[in-house]
């Protein structure tokens, strides 16, 4: 008996966003923030901060973003992301990137089979079933705004659409500008960020590399066809868009994001993490990606996560004490009449 109750699996998928959301928020308002002037980025101008104590060694710095700001670097996020990936020090982590990617394209039509076979194991109704929620109409066109998921995978799959990542940069950008929080809404901001520069490097890819997905596949492993027409494209999109992908893509550079910027909180990774298994599984049962399509989907949403945090935060290492050698003299009894004194040396 398949698993069908959409009212039920909404309230489950929408439920562990909030909770995500609202580990974070609580986290955020517990924490004392303090409000200094400081120089902006490599200018002598003063502006206001708030300095975040995250533990005993070290707090965060977070200027309040402009309103559009994020969409300047866009373009110099691509141009770091090239940067660092071709740096010589993580030449060897892009080959294992690529040697990585290369076993499991090799793999990928037997683990798509086992991973859809476990599916109809569990009867985990695989079909993709959305139901039209908002639509707008241009034109004589009427275009889809809000499609809700019928089943569970659908449910997850939907964890990778844009609305849940709407959902969780607008309660940071509406929590920071309640509650004045610079924190929160330099995470907004970095995500609104993210999610640009993820479209356009990801969209570039697949534009590049024009692999067809599982369910479209013309072969075992599905074709791959290089720089596809782009009208053709557009027409037929899955059978060019598999790799990478998007949505992991995105999920990752969510998670590193917010990890980054509450690194106080334990149950931003866990939760995080779990939600991005269970979509990049998802993808799997409905045919939408191979999982060779998933390891340059994660580098790239890591990497473009950790891009957005050095520019949206700085780091304050706390100076430690100087003494960090001490001692100390107490009297002593040595036998049954004598006295005498211990001098400790403690480091």
């Amino acid at each position: 008996m398949g698993i069908n109750n959409s009212n039920f699996l909404q309230r489950i998928i929408i439920g562990f966003v909030f909770i995500f959301i609202i580990q974070i928020t609580s986290n955020a308002s517990e924490k004392r923030d303090t409000l200094v002037y400081k120089p902006k980025r490599d200018t002598s101008v003063l502006v206001k901060a708030q300095v975040v104590d995250i533990d005993s060694s070290k707090s965060l710095l977070f200027y309040k973003p402009s309103s559009f700001g994020f969409i300047g670097y866009v373009p110099r996020n691509i141009a770091e992301f090239c940067k660092v990936s071709t740096r010589k020090k993580n030449l060897p982590k892009l080959g294992m990137l690529i040697g990585g990617t290369a076993i499991l394209v090799a793999l990928d039509q037997k683990i798509l089979d086992a991973s859809q076979q476990f599916g109809r194991f569990i009867h985990l109704d695989a079909e993709r079933k959305f139901t039209n929620a908002i639509s707008l109409k241009l034109g004589g066109f009427r275009v889809p705004v809000l499609d809700i998921p019928q089943n569970l995978n659908s449910g997850f799959y939907f964890l990778g659409e844009g609305w849940p990542s709407i959902l969780i940069a607008g309660s940071f950008y509406s929590y920071g500008s309640f509650a004045k929080d610079y924190r929160a809404l330099q995470t907004s901001s970095e995500l609104a960020e993210m999610f640009l520069t993820l479209a356009i490097t990801t969209q570039f890819i697949k534009r590049v590399t024009g692999r067809e997905s599982p369910f479209v596949a013309s072969s075992p492993g599905g074709k791959w066809k290089p720089f596809p027409n782009p009208s053709y494209y557009q027409k037929h999109v899955p059978y060019f868009d598999a790799f990478p992908s998007g949505h992991l893509a995105t999920a990752m550079a969510t998670i590193t994001i917010i990890s980054g910027n509450y690194p106080e909180s334990r149950y931003v990774k866990p939760i995080g993490y779990t939600l991005m298994g269970v979509l990049g599984y998802s993808m799997m049962n409905n045919g939408v990606h191979w999982v060779s399509d998933y390891p340059l989907a994660i580098a790239i949403g890591y990497v473009y996560g950790k891009i957005a945090l050095s520019h949206g935060q700085q780091v304050i290492h706390k100076k430690r004490s100087n003494s960090l050698v001490r001692t100390s003299v107490t009297p002593i009894l040595i036998g049954e009449n004598g006295f005498g004194m211990s001098y400790r040396v403690s480091f």
